[in-house]
């Protein structure tokens, strides 16, 4: 293994690419969401996100990781009908 800069590590692959991170107004477009929303999950720590910076007021989101939180979210609805359970508290 060569210690040159730049040099790929072992776990590296030379296709690898890595994905951008997304804004709060992006992501809340991509889960249809309001903006304010998706802020508010993200310090709940309710949805995937990334604190940028100390103050922990702006935010980014990775695409790959929000469609994994929508299709858990998807599957606990589905499996929460078919036990027979409600998601809205009842009258």
């Amino acid at each position: 293994m060569s210690t040159q800069p730049g040099s790929m590590t072992s776990t590296e692959s030379p296709h690898e690419v890595r994905e951008a991170p997304v804004s709060p107004e992006d992501a809340a477009r991509f889960l249809m969401m309001h903006p304010k929303t998706v802020l508010r999950k993200a310090r709940e720590g309710t949805l995937p996100a990334h604190p940028v910076g100390r103050d922990r007021k702006r935010w980014h989101f990775y695409l790959s990781e929000l469609d994994g939180w929508l299709r858990s979210q998807a599957i606990e609805a589905r499996s929460g009908a078919a036990l027979g359970h409600s998601s809205s508290p009842a009258p």
